[in-house]
């Protein structure tokens, strides 16, 4: 195993200031933290709800520190070594070892696009559009939107389109929550049943994703 490679020297541009600097590491986490509202996490969010009520709910408390760490950890390898995931993991561990981690996101990546395209299906058929012109509309967006656009304006639309999701608090709000049911939840977790079980294994794949990593590092990285 070849030495870990060296930290960069960093030094803050004179002309930004540390909001600045501050917000250019911001927006690559922002658009990671996205990832966990994908069609499957939502899927997923819903399925354990509505089968354990809050049941689950203390388990996300314990996963949300995990993602930070993971998260937090991401930046500091992208700001202090300068280089994207795959690219450190060739340098410290082998070549070998870079091609197996972007084969497992090749397969994983594969696997979320066919969620996320199968979830727009679903919502074209809702809405009485044929699935495939829901699909193609969908694929077609993201084509332009990739090839078309730079990385600041991809990064930016993302953005905007997740401040969507501010929608959840007002749903969580509307819903009234019984604060008995909601302690009656975080006490009691039926971890004898099996299809408990199989949820807690699906919410945990749902909050940490090889792409995240990848692509939060490699942003970092480039914004120096």
């Amino acid at each position: 195993m070849s030495a870990a490679p060296a930290a960069r020297n960093i030094q803050s541009p004179a002309h930004r200031s540390r909001w600045g600097i501050f917000l250019a590491v911001l927006g690559p986490g922002l658009v990671v933290m996205l990832a966990d509202t994908d069609v499957g996490s939502i899927i997923t969010a819903a399925q354990s709800g509505a089968q354990w009520g809050f049941k689950l709910l203390l388990l996300q408390f314990v996963l949300m520190p995990i993602l930070y760490i993971v998260q937090e950890l991401t930046v500091r390898l992208g700001i202090f070594t300068g280089k994207g995931h795959g690219e450190l993991i060739s340098e410290t561990f082998g070549k070998g070892w870079a091609y197996l981690s972007v084969a497992g996101l090749s397969v994983a990546t594969t696997g979320a696009l066919l969620t996320e395209f199968s979830g727009v299906a679903g919502v074209s058929h809702l809405y009485g559009l044929p699935r495939w012109v829901g699909v193609a509309l969908a694929a077609a967006t993201l084509l332009t939107i990739v090839w078309t656009g730079s990385y600041r304006r991809v990064e930016r639309i993302a953005l905007i389109m997740g401040l969507f999701e501010l929608v959840f608090f007002g749903i969580a709000w509307a819903s009234h929550p019984s604060i008995h049911e909601i302690l009656d939840g975080l006490l009691h977790a039926p971890i004898t049943n099996d299809h408990y079980m199989m949820l807690v294994a699906a919410n945990i794949g749902a909050v940490i994703m090889p792409w995240m990593v990848f692509y939060q590092q490699s942003a970092v990285a480039d914004k120096g």
